[in-house]
């Protein structure tokens, strides 16, 4: 809370060394005053500047120039606290470099361009909305590329992109002819990214100049999110289509999420602050959400006026959101850069550098909470009691937040394919005679479906059956002797022997020679060997009957009879929350083929951890199966392969108790 509320209004006076520029924006004109000592540019109305040099303003006004600086009595300087969350790095002038490039800048912001680009623009985004099942699928395998990308080429192509973004805004402000400062880098929660000073805008009298400056940098990365549109669509390289991927996520998506949305001071939130004719929107936000919520919360005693008006209620609301939505951020961020860590095994450092971050603003909000139970600033006058209600208030709100259960879900992804099918093998090397069924066939138990050549096993038979022949007849005639001739009996066991090695050779032919009729193990209906094979072939049925003549040399199996045709939703599931996910849990699955249709299931059964030993990282998943609901035959055999999304219903439980078993884990050093 500013000094404010102590200081009477008679005692202020504006600074004398502030220079001012009137500029006339339709029927009301607006006042640019510039202070020289700390650089910056505030913007107030003309009529109210006029007020404050007759020294006839009001209290509120009076307020916003205090805060400003632009009174002799200067506010309170806090002098700002270094913080790993946002650091600037400054690097020079670009003032030349975007001076040199304005004269051929025209290709992109003469007024005939913009219109081009414009249409550029629009004619990419109803191709991706047209192709949005492909790039919604192809969004969710990004991460799975970035993975298996060299992470240095996306860093430096991300980079490039924003580079480009900043000498935009200089280029432009180049052309509307204010001068851009400095270029450095601004590391926000550790992600480096580029800024260029373009506070030289604010001379400008035309707001549409102005907010041309700080659009230009949108208006530049939607072009190039417009080009890899393009590329996407016609590249047939998956990899190409990827990298096109990444760009449109990062020069479209995230571009119009974070400079173009107001919530945060980046782009969007100067041209709203402009078209407001805020000197500082986000603190006049704040200023009103303490006039119209906290002051009816603290009562007449609190140290700020109450207000009613539509602006000051709307500018609440944006307080409320911005605050919601930049805490949102942090966390995606600190997300973010737990995942990139981990890929890196930097793990430890990003958890310790996310916990100091943490640490650092939950102290800085129990100071606020603490100076406002001393009664400092605005509190001054609210009694005790008030205050300490407030402060349980706030604490209760807290502690609900932190150990009152909530719902939790997890999202997944799998393959359909038909789980209870028995897999049919085909010996090694062998060779296809003739097929008699086809997938997608019903077949009944024993029934042959195919037939291995078994020529040369005949041959071999017939010649066995010789040798067991002319083995039994020497043995015969060997015991006959052996009557007369005792010393015949060892010849006799010999050969006895050797009749029964030739019996063992004939079984073991026959049974391959059974062997060569393949028969169905089971009734139902016939199915690809695995799911991805229908996916790997684009839809396309295997043909069995196509593979008459070849050796099978693949211990894999041949094809696979579904006893019931039935369906299911295979999630295979890294092992996290393996312990709450549970058989009977409710499942919202979704197949990936084209409409927009969300089945209900539950799980029917899950399988122990699976470690894979054999990667470097030794991932561990496990694997859940969901019954899909029964359909037609055709239509089963389409599905199978089909990838498919899922959300899991985990228990309810609370922040607190995830944060508890957070720390357990990290102390422990499985994290």
């Amino acid at each position: 809370m500013s000094n404010i509320a102590v200081i009477e209004p008679s005692r202020l006076r504006l600074r004398s060394d502030l220079d001012s520029t009137r500029i006339e924006e339709g029927q009301r004109a607006s006042r640019i005053v510039i202070d020289e000592v700390s650089g910056r540019f505030s913007r107030i109305s003309e009529r109210g500047w006029q007020q404050l040099c007759g020294r006839n303003a009001d209290t509120l006004l009076w307020h916003q120039a205090y805060n400003a600086g632009w009174t002799r009595v200067r506010a309170d300087v806090v002098t700002p606290y270094f913080s790993l969350l946002a650091i600037r790095i400054p690097l020079g002038s670009i003032d030349a470099v975007a001076k040199s490039m304005a004269r051929f800048s025209g290709i992109l912001f003469a007024p005939a361009a913009i219109v081009m680009w414009s249409l550029v623009i629009a004619s990419a985004l109803i191709l991706a909305l047209s192709r949005s099942t492909q790039w919604m699928h192809a969004a969710e395998n990004l991460p799975l590329f970035l993975q298996s990308t060299n992470s240095l080429g996306i860093a430096v192509a991300f980079l490039v992109t924003k580079t480009i973004h900043e000498l935009a805004h200089a280029v432009m402000c180049r052309r509307m002819g204010a001068s851009s400062n400095s270029i450095g880098v601004f590391l926000f929660c550790g992600l480096p990214c580029p800024y260029c000073d373009v506070t030289d805008v604010w001379r400008l009298p035309s707001a549409l100049g102005r907010a041309a400056v700080m659009l230009a940098g949108i208006y530049v990365e939607l072009i190039i999110a417009a080009m890899a549109t393009f590329v996407w669509c016609a590249a047939n390289d998956p990899a190409i289509r990827m990298y096109a991927m990444n760009l449109m996520l990062v020069c479209g998506i995230s571009t119009v999420l974070f400079n173009a949305n107001p919530l945060m001071r980046y782009d969007g939130y100067y041209v709203l602050s402009d078209w407001l004719r805020s000197t500082n929107l986000r603190r006049e936000a704040r200023d009103c959400f303490q006039s119209v919520v906290v002051s009816r919360i603290a009562g007449r005693g609190y140290g700020r006026p109450r207000r009613y008006d539509r602006r000051a209620i709307g500018l609440s609301v944006y307080h409320v959101a911005s605050l919601l939505y930049r805490t949102l951020v942090l966390v995606a961020i600190a997300t973010l850069l737990m995942g990139v860590a981990a890929a890196m095994h930097l793990r430890f450092i990003a958890v310790v550098l996310v916990a100091m971050a943490a640490m650092a603003m939950i102290l800085q909000q129990f100071k606020s909470s603490f100076n406002m139970l001393r009664g400092e600033g605005g509190w001054m006058n609210v009694h005790y009691s008030r205050r300490l209600a407030i402060a349980m208030s706030i604490v209760g709100l807290l502690a609900a937040i932190l150990f009152v259960p909530v719902p939790r879900y997890r999202q997944v992804q799998g393959v359909v394919d038909s789980a209870d099918a028995v897999s049919v093998f085909l010996p090694p090397d062998s060779q296809l005679d003739s097929v008699a069924t086809e997938i997608g066939s019903q077949v009944q138990a024993s029934q042959w479906i195919a037939t291995l050549d078994s020529n040369m096993e005949s041959i071999h038979l017939a010649q066995l059956q010789g040798e067991l022949r002319l083995a039994r007849l020497r043995s015969d005639l060997a015991r006959r002797r052996s009557l007369n001739r005792p010393e015949v009996a060892s010849q006799w066991t010999t050969l006895q022997a050797a009749e029964k090695s030739v019996e063992m050779l004939l079984d073991a032919a026959g049974k391959r020679l059974d062997e060569a009729v393949v028969r169905s193990p089971i009734s139902g209906t016939v199915v690809p060997p695995s799911p991805q094979s229908s996916q790997e072939n684009s839809g396309k049925s295997i043909w069995l009957a196509g593979q008459v003549g070849t050796v099978i040399n693949s211990r894999d199996p041949w094809c696979r009879i579904s006893p019931d045709g039935a369906r299911h939703a295979i999630f295979r599931i890294d092992a996290r929350d393996h312990e709450l996910v549970t058989a009977g849990t409710h499942v919202r699955i979704h197949l990936d083929d084209g409409s927009s249709q969300v089945v209900s299931s539950n799980i029917e059964s899950v399988s122990a951890i699976h470690a894979d030993l054999q990667s470097i990282t030794r991932e561990a998943n496990y694997q859940i199966l969901c019954p899909l609901p029964a359909v037609a035959i055709d239509e089963m055999m389409d599905s199978i392969g089909i990838p498919c999304s899922g959300v899991i219903r985990l228990p309810s439980r609370a922040i607190g108790a995830d944060f508890a078993k957070w720390i357990g884990e990290f102390v422990s050093g499985r994290i």
